[in-house]
């Protein structure tokens, strides 16, 4: 079982992204539109590499089939890629990729830094995954985003009223 390791690394990264109490932002590599609106903030990206090139400056940029997306490794960040550089590990390959969504030269990208941040998805994987619903009676016991009911207080009497005053007391004519 070949695909075991790989689905077991989406799971990893899935169960992260539930741990850390936010909602995982799923999106296609071909989503431009979406990507471009969700620049700075975290995601997942998945998709098939079609071409990956180097730079002479040593930069890796990964590219994606149908898609303006891409990622770039800095030639600082390459020593932690021990099993190869992105350009050759990532070629061909159907992948999600974990990031905070940029934009260069007005096209998105992530900035991989890390290869923990790639999983390699099966041809047959279903991805993004069916988002999981808690039951009805675990969601309303544990939803912290409802408020409480403000305790409501009696509303406060209004004051009484005073008398009407004599206004001929205050102002009498002089004779």
């Amino acid at each position: 079982m070949k695909s075991t390791p790989l689905f077991l690394a989406v799971l990893v990264l899935l169960a992260q992204a539930a741990a850390s109490g936010e909602e995982t932002l799923f999106l296609a590599a071909s989503d431009s539109k979406g990507l471009l609106a969700k620049e700075g903030q975290k995601a997942v990206v998945h998709g098939e590499v079609s071409d990956s090139q180097k730079s002479a400056s040593g930069t890796n940029f990964v590219y994606f089939k149908n898609a303006e997306f891409f990622l770039v490794t800095f030639k600082s960040d390459l020593t932690r890629f021990s099993e190869g550089e992105p350009t050759d590990l990532y070629k061909g390959k159907r992948i999600a990729v974990e990031g905070t969504v940029a934009l260069y030269q007005g096209k998105p990208q992530i900035k991989l830094t890390d290869p923990r941040q790639v999983s390699f998805l099966a041809p047959d994987a279903v991805f993004p995954p069916p988002p999981q619903s808690k039951p009805v009676a675990a969601a309303s016991a544990n939803d912290t985003t409802t408020k409480p009911e403000p305790e409501t207080a009696p509303a406060p009497e209004a004051p009484k009223r005073k008398p009407p005053v004599d206004a001929s007391e205050f102002f009498k004519k002089k004779e």
